[in-house]
């Protein structure tokens, strides 16, 4: 296997793992977070802004915005598990522009 494709492969386990049915919170709103990190559509508040939030500028995420989610979710694990729901939805968003643009390169390899 090429280290190409075993990133992608990598990419991908991370993106199921956001959705599967293990976590304190629900699936569904795991991936609509990770959704709306990458730039997709809204979601209910609070979860709504700290998932635009980050994945449009995760350093101007405010105490109050974690505050917020944690106290609608019900626990500091909730909240993390959806933090990290709207971490990797904005990253895997930045990882595909980044192949997208490889791809698109004339001197990238096929």
């Amino acid at each position: 296997m090429s280290t190409h494709h075993s990133h992608r492969d990598r990419a991908e386990t991370l993106r199921t793992a956001v959705g599967i049915d293990t976590g304190v919170t629900e699936a569904a709103l795991r991936t609509a977070v990770a959704r709306r990190a990458a730039g997709g559509p809204a979601v209910a508040e609070p979860y709504d802004e700290l998932a635009r939030q980050i994945g449009e500028a995760s350093y101007r995420v405010t105490d109050a915005e974690v505050a917020a989610v944690r106290n609608v979710a019900g626990s500091d694990k909730a909240a993390f598990e959806v933090v990290m729901s709207a971490c990797v939805g904005a990253g895997l968003a930045r990882w595909d522009a980044a192949v997208r643009v490889i791809e698109e390169a004339t001197d990238a390899p096929a």
